[in-house]
């Protein structure tokens, strides 16, 4: 991981805490510990970023940015601030300095990372936030990563969070592990239909069989494609690794995707490369 990413794992989660709302835990097994999330629209996405094999790593409110802004007859203008010890937010009319915390650091099995900021499409009209998307995306262009803003519309529209929904419940069912280890071996490399599966284990209690199934599904140990539809008796099965997907690729893209989704206030915008030592006085 790199020195950038170790930085990350500081949380910033406890400088939000005053911020009104539920805060949820979602299990991510693969870090050995729960995702810290404000509000359901967070524990959806961090829902399908801990179960995607294609992300390595997620870090949630990973960060304070820092940054000043202005409006003047060019529209807004927002820079970086690289120096901002003893600064104190403040905003005016016209201009300000403060800072903004991204939702989520993800770092990808492929080496790219990708920054996730959440907000409720009914938000997206609200005066501060062009400047704050803008921030987070420029922050994210000078490290070469990508910025994401997800709405209800990628996160709970669709088949994907239902269904990893569903696989979740089964991830500490109580099973039989040469069960488990016989419906492995009848799954082939060209997928076979979860019903096919069942009936393939030549067990009269159909319903066992089923929460064994779901059971290797939860822990990886056969795959399946949770973007396409849901899950029914005739989705296809396969072995561990066959199937992989990346909701970036897929149902966050392009329509939630960088900064030519919902984000695309930048026509309007002049973010600028520049990280200025001190706020500007003018």
């Amino acid at each position: 991981m790199s020195d950038t990413h170790r930085s990350a794992e500081q949380s910033t989660f406890r400088l939000r805490r005053r911020t009104p709302g539920s805060f949820l835990l979602v299990p991510c097994p693969k870090q050995g510990r729960s995702i810290r999330c404000q509000g359901q629209l967070e524990a959806a996405a961090a829902t399908i970023l801990v179960s995607c094999p294609a992300v390595a790593h997620v870090q949630e409110q990973p960060m304070s940015i820092w940054y000043q802004w202005r409006r003047d007859g060019n529209g807004l203008r927002v820079d970086l601030l690289e120096n901002h010890e003893g600064l104190r937010a403040r905003n005016e009319k016209d201009r300000g300095c403060t800072y903004v915390i991204p939702d989520f650091l993800v770092d990808m099995l492929d080496c790219k990372s990708r920054f996730l900021e959440i907000k409720p499409s009914d938000r997206l009209d609200r005066p501060a936030l062009p400047r704050k998307l803008a921030a987070m995306r420029l922050f994210a262009e000078q490290r070469g990563w990508t910025f994401h803003l997800l709405t209800e519309k990628e996160l709970i529209c669709g088949p994907l969070l239902g269904n990893l929904r569903l696989i979740g419940r089964y991830r500490h069912a109580r099973t039989d592990e040469s069960l488990l280890r016989k419906l492995t071996r009848v799954v082939p490399e060209h997928g076979m239909p979860l019903a096919h599966v069942i009936r393939c284990a030549e067990d009269s209690d159909m319903a066992n069989v089923r929460v064994h199934v779901f059971h290797l599904i939860a822990n990886g140990r056969l795959s399946l494609d949770p973007t396409q539809r849901t899950i029914d008796n005739q989705t296809p099965l396969f072995p561990e690794g066959v199937i992989t997907w990346d909701p970036f690729a897929s149902v966050w893209a392009p329509s939630g995707c960088s900064t030519g989704g919902p984000g695309a206030w930048s026509a309007s915008l002049q973010p600028t490369g520049t990280s200025p030592k001190t706020p500007s006085s003018s």
